[in-house]
Parts: C-alpha cells; sequence; structure tokens
C-alpha cells in the first residue's frame, strides 16, 4: 500500500499542476484550482437585502445594488464560476409559463420592474464569471407541508414521493416534462452559460430503493437537457453549454439513488461532476472514482467544500487551514477545482443563532477562495485535516457515513479496531511537521491503548496522554463523555509511518479495567501539518 500511495502522489501531483488551467485574467501563468460559488438559495445576496443591513434596505433599487456589489466581491477572490438557484419547489427566480410562480426573495424586484436574473448575468458578464441557474432538484426543506410548495407541486399530489414528503417522483413523465418545458423557456429568454442540477437538494428523486431501477428514465431527463443546451449553443452562435451536476461523494451512493454517473460523464451529458455530501466537507472522500470516470473526456470533478464540521458539531466552522487539507486531497486525486456550497455558513450568523458565523466574515471569508485557488499556496501554508464521523445517524441520502472506532470491552475479539484517514502529505519531506489527535471517550484511566500506523506500533515516547474529566460540552463542539486525548507525534526522522495517500490507523485495549463498561470510541480524529521554510 505505502509504494502505491507514493506513487499515485507522485504522478498525479505533478500533472495536475502543469495543466491545470485559468480563466481569471492575469493568472494564467499560476497553476490554480478552478473556483465555483454555489450560492445556495440566492444567499450570497438575499441576507443582505432581507436584513436591511444596506443603505436602501429592501427596497428595490437596494436589493438590485446588493446583487452587483455581491458579484463584484466573488470577482474580487477570483471566483470563476457563480451558480445561482433560479429553481425549486416549482418557484422561479423569474417567472415562465411552466412555473409562473415567483421566489418569494425576488417578488419585491419583480414588482417594482426588475429582473433579477438578467441583473445577475450582466454583472457577471461584466466581471468575466461564468454564470449557471441552478435548480435544485427536490427541495424538501418544508417537508410534506404544501405551505411552501409552487402550485405545480399542489395540483399533482399524485405525483409526490411518497416515502420522502414534500418531493416530486421524475419516475413520473408529468414532472420531467413540466421541468424541461421551464428550462426551454428560460434557456431560450437568458443567455445563460449553462445549468446546475443540485441533486443533493434532497438527494432522492424516486421512490426509496428504486432508484436503480429508474435510472435509465433520469439519464433519459439529463440527454434531454444536452440537446436543448445544444440547441440554445446553436440559436445564439456561441460555444458549448455547462451542464453541471452535484451529486452525492460515492458512487455507490450515486448509483442507489439513480444517478448514472458512468453514463452521463462518459457520453460527456454533463461537463461538470461536483462530488459532495449534503451538508459536510468529507475529507476522506474518493475523488478518484469520478476522475477516473472522467478520464479521456472533457468532463471536469469539482469537489465541495462546506463550512460546516459535521453533525452535532454546530459551534464550529472550518478554517482556510481545514480547506487547504481538504483541496490538497481532492487536487491528488484528479480534481480540477472545488465548489463551494452553504459558504454563506460563514457570516450568516449576523441575522440568526441558527447560523454560527459572525456577520464581520463578510465579506472576509471569501478571501479564503483567492488563496484556496492558488495551488502553489496550498502547498505552503499549515493544513489541518478533520476524520470526523459526518452523520451520527443516516444522511439524507440513506447511507451512513460514520467512521469512529468502537473498542468493545466485554468482547476479546473486538478490542481493536481500524479506520482509514487520508492526507496528501509525504513526511519526508523535512520542511513539514505533523501532529496526529484523537479522542479516546470513555476510557479509564488505568486502561492502554496501543497504536499503530499503517500496522507500524507508534512507540511511547511519541504519544502524549491527557485526560479529561469533563469531556466536550455543545458550545466546544459534539459532546462527548469524559475522555483521553492522544497527541502523537508522525514526524519521525528518517522513517515516518505515513504515506501520501490512504493511511490507516489502529488501535487496541490492551489492558481493560474491571470498572470499565460499555465500548471505548475513538473521536475526532484531526491531523495537523505545519509548514517550515526550506532551507538555503
Amino acid at each position: 500500500m505505502r509504494s502505491i500511495d507514493r506513487l499515485v502522489f507522485s504522478l498525479i501531483v505533478p500533472i495536475f499542476f502543469a495543466t491545470t488551467g485559468a480563466s481569471n485574467a492575469g493568472d494564467s501563468e499560476k497553476p490554480r484550482l478552478r473556483v465555483l460559488y454555489n450560492s445556495d438559495a440566492g444567499e450570497l445576496f438575499a441576507d443582505f437585502w432581507t436584513h436591511a443591513v444596506h443603505e436602501g434596505g429592501t427596497k428595490p433599487e437596494g436589493m438590485a445594488a446588493i446583487i452587483e456589489q455581491s458579484v463584484d466581491e466573488i470577482a474580487r477572490v477570483g471566483v470563476d464560476t457563480l451558480s445561482t438557484v433560479i429553481w425549486d419547489r416549482f418557484f422561479s427566480m423569474v417567472p415562465t409559463s411552466a412555473v409562473p410562480e415567483p421566489n418569494f426573495r425576488y417578488a419585491p424586484l419583480l414588482d417594482a420592474g426588475h429582473d433579477p436574473l438578467a441583473i445577475m448575468l450582466k454583472r457577471c458578464r461584466a466581471r468575466r464569471i461564468e454564470f449557471l441557474g441552478c435548480l435544485r432538484m427536490n427541495d424538501r426543506h418544508s417537508g410534506g407541508s404544501m405551505a411552501n410548495k409552487g402550485q405545480f407541486i399542489k395540483d399533482h399530489p399524485e405525483w409526490r414521493l411518497q416515502g420522502a414528503p414534500g418531493g416530486m417522483n421524475y419516475a413520473e413523465k408529468g414532472v420531467r416534462s413540466q421541468l424541461l418545458k421551464y428550462l426551454d423557456e428560460i434557456l431560450g429568454r437568458y443567455n445563460l452559460d449553462g445549468i446546475e442540477f443540485d441533486f443533493m437538494r434532497h438527494c432522492h428523486v424516486f421512490e426509496h430503493g428504486t432508484g436503480e431501477k429508474n435510472a435509465h428514465l433520469l439519464t433519459d431527463f439529463v440527454r434531454k437537457t444536452r440537446r436543448l443546451l445544444n440547441a440554445a449553443a446553436e440559436t445564439r452562435k456561441r460555444g458549448r453549454l455547462v451542464l453541471s451536476v452535484r451529486v452525492p461523494q460515492t458512487l455507490e451512493e450515486c448509483r442507489a439513488l439513480g444517478f448514472d454517473m458512468a453514463t452521463w460523464i462518459r457520453e460527456e451529458l454533463v461537463d461538470y461532476v461536483v462530488p459532495s455530501d449534503f451538508f459536510y466537507t468529507d475529507f476522506n472522500a474518493k475523488t478518484e472514482d469520478f476522475a477516473e470516470l472522467a478520464q479521456s473526456t472533457r468532463v471536469k470533478i469539482y469537489p465541495a467544500i462546506h463550512p460546516v464540521v459535521c453533525h452535532g458539531n454546530r459551534p464550529g466552522l472550518n478554517t482556510l487551514a481545514n480547506y487547504h487539507a481538504a483541496l490538497r486531497n481532492f487536487a491528488a486525486r484528479g480534481a480540477s477545482g472545488f465548489q463551494t456550497y452553504n459558504y454563506q455558513y460563514h457570516w450568516a450568523g449576523n441575522h440568526s443563532a441558527n447560523y454560527p458565523g459572525p456577520a464581520y466574515m463578510w465579506p472576509g471569508a471569501l478571501g479564503y477562495l483567492r488563496e484556496l485557488g492558488d495551488l502553489q499556496k496550498l502547498a505552503q501554508y499549515n493544513r489541518h485535516y478533520r476524520f470526523y464521523p459526518l452523520w451520527v445517524r443516516q444522511s439524507p441520502t440513506g447511507f451512513v457515513n460514520d467512521d469512529r472506532i468502537r473498542l468493545d470491552r466485554a468482547d476479546s475479539a473486538r478490542r481493536e479496531g481500524s479506520r482509514r484517514f487520508r492526507m496528501a502529505e509525504d513526511l519526508n519531506d523535512r520542511t513539514i511537521r505533523a501532529t496526529m489527535q484523537f479522542k479516546a471517550v470513555g476510557i479509564a484511566e488505568r486502561e492502554v491503548l496501543e497504536v499503530r500506523i499503517n500496522d507500524r506500533v507508534v512507540p511511547n515516547k511519541h504519544i502524549i496522554r491527557q485526560e479529561d474529566a469533563d469531556g466536550q460540552n455543545k458550545f466546544q463542539g459534539r459532546e462527548l463523555d469524559p475522555f483521553a486525548n492522544y497527541t502523537i507525534f508522525l514526524s519521525w526522522e528518517g522513517d515516518p509511518p505515513t504515506v501520501p495517500g490512504d493511511n490507516r490507523l489502529t488501535v487496541r485495549l490492551t489492558d481493560v479495567a474491571d470498572s470499565g463498561e460499555g465500548e471505548v470510541t475513538i473521536e475526532e480524529l484531526d491531523v495537523y501539518v505545519s509548514v517550515g521554510r526550506k532551507s538555503r
């Protein structure tokens, strides 16, 4: 494993650095990642007009100015593509005959005679930003309630999903046809650069368990969308229009939900694929599974980054060092860039306690994106890898993403466990140093853990153990019972235990206390990488 991972890292990274291009003026000489910004439900703009923090408040003229200034801000930090939600729950940013009801956010602009989509598109053109109209394919935020659903959903109860209340069943031809009609009208009226299908809001487009059986129906829908895009490009005498799809970050989940990624990519029905968790950044994501499908095609892979850390950890947000780490992993496995999602969490605490980010992070957090698009800076700055249980219960895709190690004192065969962790770091590079930390929750003070990394026992001299009798409260992260915090120095002289790529942490309870009860769980595995200066 060690030699294979080192070979993969050494082959992919130089090729990636040499071939990644840039679209923004002045950056063509720098190796960089393409930066896609998904403005989830228009949140890039809406936080500011909804809560009257801009001169002019919620007046239409003030709203239009906020749109323009927000586009200016993302242009300033090097965003290449803006994807903004123009359709969800059969509401549209701008009314059409297929979807006549406007989204409430844009009603004041429309009532005053302004066209919000035209404003966004014009400003993006002026700032040389690619603009994609995003569709939330089955948003179910309000569940089965019809209060926040478009008339089409209200009029067709027979086409609603039974196992996912509030969603529409794409197995029904009428649902697919109505959406294609909407796309045809939008593409006819606006010179968009493309469309994005956000299948992660809320994942299921078919009844539970029927995704694979109905996958051909969704593929037919995607093919018809590609034809609409090609026809619009021909009519406007311009190059190919983009079709981007945001899907789960594993092919297994895609297959189960009816997203035939192999066909969509092989036939180049899509141009961008955004593998993404529903809500969190997955540092262990197997980006290469999508990149391998895209070999010998024009399709690009842009994994998603999310601010929020994991389920149950609302106070914390990912930092610049976290994003550096995640993108190092993505880039080493074939990503051509990345897309933000729910990025407004960095600053949306200005209007609601449900959002952790403070107001002053606007537009400061946008500045992260300029650094994250620069591959040289990814290598030059500190990294912090997080390997947390993204979902301590089932995720919205129907799958579980929980890699915690669980040790059972009562069963000698289960006193050992292991997990995978991925980091694009070669610790033979003497300019970097790395430290691992994890929490052994429920371990008694006299109990002993043997720690192995890639089947190599970690000597005690590299381990610091500290008891935390108070555990962790909800203001510190996920609530945890008392634990022992383990700190492990990884930069061993001459022969470090990790490889660039996939590694395995194994722990074993070697001494079990008579008073110990239940399981010991290994929580919140972190790796901190410190970058120093090269010696002259």
